[in-house]
């Protein structure tokens, strides 16, 4: 039996107690027991839909233009992800499972397996910014299963290697016998085989023995068990607390059959992007008509790992990119300010040009493989993010808002110890009176377009009381350079107190500020307009009323008086001409705010003229009926 202590550890101990004598310190490095990656190969992951975004990501790492996904549903005894990507070879494989957190991306060796670019190991062989870097991405699959097999070919080799998993659940509470020693998180078997299919490349991925509590939850079994439970309370309860799912992949039987047949968004025959638009339209439409239930609670849970999943991905939107919306959009675009007492500035957009070319903007646009697509059952993922160009709720304001900017810094030189290095990112804020879906509403963080994040209704923690604005805002940062180093090892999760974590929300906040302030002059500048519309419209409405009234009492073949009304600075004099003849009079208790509505004052002098009565009166008398008539309105108000 190996000793309890090893070598290392009985040599620091005689050095720390030497430093009693000696005074001298004794120094080393940390050590990582190698137990912590069992610990990782045991599940990181909350959701199943984060194992499936961390192989989708993996795959575009490897220069995939494709990921398909074969989940079996609504069984999910077996499941295939399959990529055209380069692929590995043996020495690849080889170094992969013997390696595992010591990922070959962003090293000097990834360049010698061919799994990065030869010029920069941060990118991938055809330049794409990596999403993976410590190389636990493959063993997001402990996750789902313990049982796996990887199939992996490179094009222009007539070898293809297969490696089947058999990972160990680790527990806390068993002692390894030689702490010294690696701990085993599992066991493999490799063999490779010719083949005569040179050109093919790509990994496929096969998760075997699906654990049974992913299967019961992609199935949703808590849900369809929930609603049996409510239907036999018999306690008769004031509501029912859940609703089944108005879209579902079916129900299957505790003995595995299926029990109740799928409701799904679409048609039969549907092409795999109308799909995935017709379950966004679907979750649009229920959204819009949903006043107390979150908008995903309409889908079950195989549909909101659609969902989650297409939202993680770097895919592409469903609808246009932000920043690719032209100048003859039905948006106002703002372009905001990187100064901390800055403002957002408007921009004129020309009819075709688009807010990228005006503001620089290059997110969406650097895949040298120009495109990547993920498919799941017959459905290709797109962003689940359509920025609506109509007013989705209240029409306080002519059109929805788009305000974006973009950061690019080094933190004055610093020391990347102290800044965590060059950081640099692009982002935009959306306005509409009302987002749709609710489960858009927030800031989300991509990092080299992929995110394991949903949207943050809060906006990173930002505390002004903007409540009502907070929930019709949403928004997206690309981080084009740094941030990697702030996400944890499950990668849904940021280090908050980083320096790129701390810039960013700072940034977000400061543009937020910036948002709520041309929201509320715009709001203002709406509300004068409305305002001055509905005085004109009084004044038209006066002006058809007594049109008809000089008609009817002096017929058409008498033009209708000219009126002239001046009010006079210093409240004193109100001179009011009828035709050519000017009413006037000097009343010393003349307050000028009472007389705001100078347009009273024309109609109820056209209308004493059209009866004849200002023929009977005096210059002075005139001017005092008109005055005391307009006094009771004034004084009404």
């Amino acid at each position: 039996m190996a000793s309890t202590v090893n070598e290392k550890t009985r040599h620091l101990a005689e050095n720390i107690a030497k430093s009693l004598e000696s005074g001298e310190a004794a120094v080393g490095q940390l050590e990582t027991n190698d137990r912590i990656i069992s610990r990782v190969t045991d599940g990181i992951y909350r959701e199943p839909w984060s194992a499936f975004r961390e192989l989708v990501s993996n795959a575009y790492d490897a220069d995939a233009t494709q990921v398909a996904i074969d989940s079996d549903y609504p069984f999910f005894n077996e499941i295939r992800i399959s990529d055209d990507g380069i692929g590995m070879d043996s020495q690849t494989v080889a170094d992969l499972l013997t390696n595992i957190g010591g990922s070959s991306k962003r090293t000097s060796r990834g360049k010698s397996l061919g799994t990065v670019s030869k010029d920069d190991p941060t990118e991938s062989p055809s330049g794409r910014k990596l999403i993976g870097k410590i190389g636990i991405g493959l063993f997001a699959v402990a996750q789902l299963t313990n049982h796996f097999q990887i199939i992996s070919k490179r094009k222009g080799s007539a070898e293809r290697v297969s490696a089947t998993v058999k990972i160990d659940t680790y527990r806390e509470n068993t002692l390894v016998e030689n702490d010294d020693e690696t701990y085993a998180s599992g066991t493999f078997k490799v063999v490779a085989e010719k083949t005569p299919d040179v050109d093919s490349h790509g990994t496929t991925i096969v998760l075997m023995n699906v654990q049974r509590a992913v299967r019961e939850k992609l199935q949703s079994r808590e849900i369809w068990d929930a609603l049996d439970e409510q239907s036999a309370d018999q306690t008769g309860g004031l509501f029912d607390v859940i609703a089944e799912p108005k879209f579902h992949i079916g129900r299957v039987s505790s003995d595995g059959l299926l029990s109740k047949e799928p409701q799904l968004p679409w048609a039969s025959g549907c092409s795999p992007k109308n799909k995935f638009e017709a379950l966004f339209s679907e979750t649009i439409k229920l959204g819009r008509n949903s006043k107390d239930r979150t908008d995903l609670s309409h889908l079950d849970n195989y549909f909101k790992m659609l969902w989650r999943l297409s939202l993680g991905s770097p895919i592409e939107y469903l609808g246009t990119h932000p920043f690719d919306f032209k100048g003859s959009s039905n948006l106002e675009f703002y372009k905001l300010s990187n100064k901390q007492k800055g403002g957002a500035e408007n921009v004129e957009l020309a009819s075709e040009n688009r807010l990228r070319e005006d503001l620089g903007l290059v997110a969406g646009t650097k895949d040298p493989l120009s495109k990547f697509s993920v498919f799941i059952d017959g459905v290709q993922l797109f962003r689940p993010v359509r920025l609506a160009e109509e007013l989705q709720g209240s029409q306080d304001l002519p059109c929805p808002l788009l305000f974006a900017g973009k950061v690019e810094t080094n933190f004055g030189g610093a020391s990347e110890e102290l800044s965590g290095g060059r950081l640099a990112f692009e982002a935009y804020l959306y306005w509409n009176s009302k987002i749709i879906p609710k489960e858009s509403i927030g800031a989300l963080l991509r990092v080299n377009g992929a995110s394991g994040t949903l949207f943050d209704p809060d906006f990173l923690g930002y505390q002004i009381a903007e409540q009502t604005r907070k929930k019709q805002v949403t928004c997206e940062v690309f981080v084009l350079e740094g941030l990697d180093g702030a996400l944890n090892i499950d990668r849904e999760s940021y280090n908050t107190s980083h320096p790129h974590y701390l810039y960013i929300q700072k940034w977000l906040h400061n543009a937020f500020r910036q948002f709520a302030t041309q929201h509320k002059r715009v709001g203002r500048e709406v509300r004068d307009k409305q305002r001055i519309n509905r005085e004109q419209g009084a004044i038209s409405k006066l002006s058809d009323f007594t049109g008809e009234v000089w008609e009817r009492m002096r017929g058409n073949n008498l033009a209708l008086p000219t009126l002239e009304v001046t009010e006079g600075d210093n409240g004193v004099s109100l001179p009011v001409k009828v035709g050519g003849n000017p009413i006037t009079w000097n009343q010393p208790r003349i307050d000028p705010k009472k007389f705001r509505r100078s347009d009273r004052i024309e109609a109820v002098t056209i209308t004493l003229d059209a009866y004849g009565i200002l023929e009977l009166l005096d210059d002075e008398r005139r001017a005092d009926l008109i005055f005391d008539i307009i006094s009771i309105f004034e004084d009404d108000e």
